[in-house]
Order: structure tokens, then sequence, then C-alpha cells
């Protein structure tokens, strides 16, 4: 991760508020990632809803969604929001982190809190939580996501 910086913020669970996706049985989870844009060395325009953050966003909710007790609070939602204020490698793993902190602070019940961290292979050298260097060296690298308690791997990218 090395110096990356991410915030994020939970709300809910509250109403659905969009009736047609509302689920009877469990609590609908949303989440949305974005990238500041001065998150980077270049200060590039980041379009919302770009192809990247679309595929980061599921990677959280699907991640989150493992770990949340959705089955307790039915018919309500649960909005998870992550930025990255600055990028220096380990995004996936820095958010994933950040909103599994946040989950928890704001008290939504979970079956254990997801830890998350990448690995790769670099100069035959092996290597965890890579930075922006390491990670685009163009080695081979893995993102990973665990329920320590729980002994689960819940994200294996």
């Amino acid at each position: 991760m090395g110096n990356t910086k991410v915030i994020a913020a939970v709300y809910g669970p509250r109403e659905v508020q969009n009736r047609s996706q509302q689920m009877s049985d469990q609590a609908l989870v949303r989440c949305e990632y974005s990238m500041a844009n001065f998150s980077t060395g270049d200060r590039m325009r980041k379009p919302k809803g770009d192809r990247r953050s679309t595929e980061i966003s599921l990677v959280i909710r699907q991640t989150m969604e493992a770990c949340i007790l959705t089955h307790l609070m039915p018919r309500s939602q649960i909005d998870i929001y992550v930025q990255v204020l600055q990028a220096d490698g380990g995004t996936r793993s820095a958010c994933i982190n950040a909103a599994t902190l946040a989950l928890a602070d704001a008290g939504i019940p979970m079956r254990d809190l997801v830890t998350s961290c990448s690995a790769g292979y670099l100069n035959s050298t092996p290597l965890l939580d890579l930075n922006y260097v390491e990670d685009s060296a163009g080695g081979p690298d893995v993102t990973v996501g665990i329920l320590p308690k729980l002994d689960k791997v819940t994200l294996l990218q």
C-alpha cells in the first residue's frame, strides 16, 4: 500500500431509496469507489463510473457482502463510499480495509472483519503490500481478502 491514503464512509442501514431494488429477506449493499483528481501525480480528471471504478466498486461490494449479516436488516440499504486520496499502489486492499473499518465503526453487524493485502513477485523476490513502483513493474501480483476468524477467503484477484 505504500503511501496510499483512503477515506471510507458508511450510511445505513436505512430505508431503500429505489423500491424496485428492495429485498424482503436481506439488506441491499451498495458501494461507490472513486479516486480524487489529486490522488496521482498526473492530475488527470477521472470520470465517475469509468470501467476501473465500476469494477473496483463491485469487488468491494462483493467482499463486504460476504462479511455483513444482511439477513438481520431486511428491506434496508447500506451505502459504502470509498475515495482514494493518495494512490501509491495497493488501492484495492486499502479500500477493502477502510470499508471494513467504516462498517465496524457504523455498528453494522458482521461475521468477521475482512483483512486484505496484495502480494507480488519482482526480480526473483516475493513481495507483500506492493507500492506503486513494485505494482507497475509488470510482475505477477494478487490481492487477497480473508475473514480471519472464519478462516475463509473472500477475495482472490
